[in-house]
């Protein structure tokens, strides 16, 4: 291939040269915009319009109290012009309630969707806001609005917009990701007219771009589909973006969440994927648009994972080619990606047919064939990417692996077997080291909800029979079936191709059609359809989830953390594609080409034919939600809350400044992420309580002298910093990682690399032998 692309002297074709030129040329005419990007507009009294309220000459705002009996836009600064552009938006005032003032913003003359931002709430204890606005077009007559909620005091002094060079950023990010698109357009066509691709090829080509566009439906509109945890798993991806601009990476406490008093969510859920969204967020794009266009890269990757794995198992393009769509496609990755804004659980399905395919070439290959020695990698890329996105799946794919090994106890053993799977365990520790290391750390040290959740039972939670036999499923909202039935339920089935798959696999081996398989192809097909009757009965009431349960204190924590036995669908569904593809073989073998053909048509057809009903009801029946700024979905959502210390009472957490014990005087603060520098005079011992949410990790020093002051958690689990009689200076307070989580992250990226280098040059002597 690489002999072939050299020979295509792309360098010498006056076409791609001309090519290039004009891609640079795009790609460079936003750089200017990267420089000067520092207008700044100021709007004080003489551009406010007063609805209601009265202006205090002596604070210099416009102010109302609770009395008035008033409420909605107290007051506007109108007639705002800008250039196009992105905007930081900082409005001075002081509220003494919580989240019931807000700010808003109207587009004026700006044409549809040429003005998004979702504005911001109010918060006591801060005193100005800082959100931005896409402003996509010049426009004028732009409005402000001070809306007043009717409850408490609120004041307005002061209107100040900062102009940013993010859509210069946009600029150059869209140029060079449209340039890589069409060079690899370019590149395509050239290859195919010099050295032709065969018809199969692409046939199958065409099929996954088209399957990768029909996954990806549910992304092109103007609006999210709200689903059940979407606000947490956003809110993880603004950690991220957060963290970063603040000085901490990796992200370990989302700094801004539960009102800037943090929230531990990434020590204890993988959130390595969502990096690359969170870089989208920084380039400058809207949560909206970063959000569609991560789901699309997703799918993308999902689709081409899953028939490479395919491929490579049943070494037939075509049979992964149908596999590929039929998972990729599969009612339950559309459930928890779009119903259920499941993020971690997204991701994690991607990495299930990579782990099929590791395990497939361990059990199945000769101990002495070529490559052998590197099944690990599958494994080891397969076990990493459940371990950093989603542990719960982790968790069901270990209780299968252990059983995949009993029954395959006999080849464990072999010396070359049992060296891959030692190796998979060891890598994967050690390339996840960074993440289990705090999350262990935490685990094993602290005293969190998650540790006190053993008593929540699921069995109730498990599906009726029925579930599993729906064909046309729909997005409804009730998953406790306990006590409604099965009306309005969710989309927890698996959908028409994958339920006709083990029907079609009970008959071949009812009337003994499967003798034309091979062995180990025969093999997998009866794992496969037994594993995915086994977690399909899993997922039902009728399992005694309640009785393992009760067992002991483990097992209780591990019934417990799975919280719906719905999610072993997700092992059904990958072991039932797999199935489709042994059928698919002995469909093959048995009827020729033809048959194949008919096969791969009714798939297709079952797949479609449950997507367009899931489709349809997603779209009339979900609500959209039109998000653009961190500030537009607020920051105190955390699910279930189970990150947070045990016994803290979150309603508590509202912004407000540090207080003060014994005999320390405050002076002056200033918050920046996790970071808090306070200005004090300690007379006599005392303390500093600090609105932020006490984790292990936080430590306290004069920022001047270095001199460390003891930090403990206060009541409700602030930080509280201890300061002797006599101090007189200031105290910053910032969340620094163990050194320990530090070293964890050198080997995690020491082993990668070497892994890197070592694979690189075994590959370039094979190359070398071979010439």
């Amino acid at each position: 291939m690489k002999e072939k692309l050299r020979e295509l002297h792309l360098k010498k074709r006056k076409s791609f040269r001309i090519l290039l030129l004009v891609e640079l040329l795009l790609i460079f005419a936003g750089v200017p915009g990267l420089f000067g990007k520092n207008q700044v507009y100021e709007y004080g009294r003489e551009n406010m319009l007063i609805h209601f309220g009265s202006w205090n000459q002596e604070t210099g705002s416009c102010q109302v109290e609770e009395s008035s009996g008033q409420k909605g836009n107290m007051a506007d600064f109108e007639d705002i012009s800008l250039p196009r552009g992105v905007y930081t938006v900082e409005l001075r005032y002081e509220t003494d309630t919580f989240m019931k003032n807000r700010i808003g913003v109207s587009r004026g003359t700006a044409g549809y969707k040429g003005l998004l931002t979702n504005g911001e709430n109010c918060y006591p204890g801060t005193s100005a806001t800082d959100f931005q606005v896409w402003l996509l077009e010049d426009a004028a007559k732009i409005g402000i609005h001070a809306v007043y909620g009717g409850q408490g005091s609120f004041l307005v002094s002061g209107l100040t917009i900062r102009e940013t060079n993010a859509l210069n950023r946009i600029w150059i990010f869209c140029a060079a990701a449209a340039a890589l698109f069409v060079n690899l357009c370019y590149l395509y066509f050239a290859y195919d007219r010099q050295f032709g691709i065969t018809a199969k090829d692409k046939t199958v080509h065409f099929i996954l771009a088209l399957t990768v566009l029909f996954s990806s439906m549910p992304l092109m509109v103007d609006y999210i589909a709200n689903s059940g945890d979407l606000a947490y798993h956003l809110m993880r991806v603004e950690g991220i973006k957060d963290s970063i601009l603040n000085g901490q990476f990796p992200n370990r406490i989302a700094p801004e969440w539960q009102q800037g008093y943090g929230y531990a969510s990434p020590i204890f859920y993988g959130e390595t994927a969502l990096y690359l969204m969170a870089l989208f967020r920084l380039v400058g794009f809207t949560i909206l648009t970063s959000y569609r266009m991560f789901f699309f890269l997703l799918n993308m990757a999902t689709v081409l994972t899953s028939y490479y794995c395919f491929k490579k198992i049943f070494e037939e393009k075509y049979i992964g080619l149908v596999c590929a769509v039929i998972y990729s496609l599969s009612v339950y990755r559309f459930f928890k990606t779009f119903c259920t804004g499941g993020f971690g659980e997204s991701i994690a399905v991607t990495f299930l047919p990579v782990l099929v395919y590791g395990f497939y070439r361990v059990f199945s290959q000769e101990p002495e064939s070529e490559g052998y020695r590197k099944s690990w990698i599958p494994l080891t890329i397969g076990f990493c990417g459940l371990i950093q996105s989603h542990l719960l799946t982790g968790e069901l794919v270990g209780l299968f692996t252990i059983l995949l090994c009993l029954i395959q106890i006999k080849k464990v053993f072999r010396k070359q077997t049992f060296l891959v799977l030692a190796k998979t365990v060891i890598y994967s520790c050690l390339l996840s080291a960074w993440f289990l290391v705090p999350f262990l750390d935490y685990m094993l040290t602290g005293d969190f909800v998650i540790q006190h959740v053993s008593a929540r039972t699921i069995q109730s939670r498990g599906l009726y029979p029925a579930h599993l036999l729906f064909a046309f499923p729909i997005s409804g909202s009730n998953a406790f079936y306990e006590t409604a039935g099965m009306y309005d339920s969710q989309a927890t089935n698996l959908g028409l191709p994958l339920i006709g798959v083990l029907i079609l696999w009970a008959g071949l081996r009812f009337f003994r059609r499967t003798g034309v398989l091979r062995r180990e192809e025969l093999a997998l097909g009866r794992i496969t359809a037994w594993f995915a009757l086994i977690s399909m009965t899993m997922s039902l009431c009728l399992f005694p989830w309640d009785r393992i349960q009760s067992i002991n204190g483990l097992t209780a924590t591990l019934v417990s953390s799975l919280q719906f036995p719905s999610r072993m669908l997700s092992i059904a569904s990958v072991m039932l594609t797999t199935l489709a593809g042994v059928t698919a073989r002995c469909v093959l073998k048995q009827y020729g080409r033809q048959g194949g053909f008919v096969y791969a048509a009714a798939m297709t057809a079952a797949v479609l034919i449950s997507n367009i009903w899931l489709l349809t009801y997603m779209t009339y029946d979900m609500r959209g939600i039109y998000l653009y700024n961190e500030e537009g979905m607020g920051s105190g959502y955390v699910a279930g809350a189970e990150y947070l210390p045990y016994g803290a009472d979150r309603s508590l957490f509202v912004p407000r400044a540090p207080r003060t014990m014994g005999g320390v005087v405050l002076e002056g603060y200033e918050k920046r992420g996790l970071t808090m520098d306070v200005q004090c005079t300690a007379e006599s011992a005392g303390a500093l309580e600090l609105p932020l949410l006490y984790y292990k990790g936080y430590q306290a020093w004069d920022r001047d002298t270095g001199q460390q002051f003891p930090v403990r958690a206060e009541e409700n689990f602030s930080v509280k910093v201890q300061l002797p009689g006599g101090y007189s200076g200031t105290v910053r307070t910032a969340f620094v990682s163990p050194l320990y989580w530090r070293v964890a992250e050198g080997v995690s990226v020491a082993v990668f690399c070497l892994l890197t280098v070592s694979c690189h040059m075994r590959k370039r002597k094979r190359e070398e032998v071979r010439e």
